[in-house]
């Protein structure tokens, strides 16, 4: 199995790769190739919602995101890593979904249909209704497209430093249940 991670932090050394980490190792330790891209090294330009992608799945736009697609097609495996911000995922993470439009043919059908995905979340606040509204989004998204959501990490009062052990077994656990 082939996964991709969308690394949507701003920061690589912040709460949200300590759980992008344990996903990646324990898919690594159970045999799966596994690529990490971090959306905010990648110029990825805000969708135009133009819909000349619909033909042929590929964008107007030229920039790192014919990359992203190329990955999430040659994966089996999605993986959705953001903070949250302000209710909703980072704008980095935000700009790449908008971006899946490219994956809708000219009637909507879903080019990706299938594919396996998984969210992990991190978060400054204690209350799960933080995380809410960027979960509805994620499984719209994903009914939408068609993926088999096996299921999300929503890591809560992430502080500095290590996160909750808690979290990080539960993302070890996630990661080990995915075929």
């Amino acid at each position: 199995m082939k996964a991709i991670i969308l690394f949507g932090s701003p920061r690589k050394k912040g709460n949200t790769i300590q759980l992008a980490k344990v996903m990646a190792d324990t898919l690594k330790e159970k045999g799966h190739g596994v690529r990490m891209l971090y959306l905010n090294d990648l110029n990825i330009r805000p969708c135009q919602g133009c819909y000349a992608c619909l033909g042929k799945g590929i964008c107007k736009i030229n920039d790192d995101m014919k990359d992203i697609r190329k990955y999430i097609m040659e994966s089996d495996l999605i993986v959705y890593a953001t903070p949250i911000y302000w209710f909703g995922p980072s704008g980095q993470l935000k700009l790449a979904m908008d971006r899946s439009l490219a994956f809708m043919d000219k009637d909507y059908n879903s080019r990706i249909a299938g594919k396996k995905v998984v969210t992990l979340m991190t978060c400054g606040s204690d209350e799960i209704e933080t995380c809410t509204p960027t979960i509805d989004m994620f499984k719209k998204t994903f009914d939408l497209l068609k993926l088999s959501y096996l299921g999300s990490v929503e890591a809560l009062g992430c502080e500095e430093g290590p996160i909750k052990e808690t979290y990080t077994k539960k993302t070890k656990k996630l990661a080990q249940s995915i075929a």
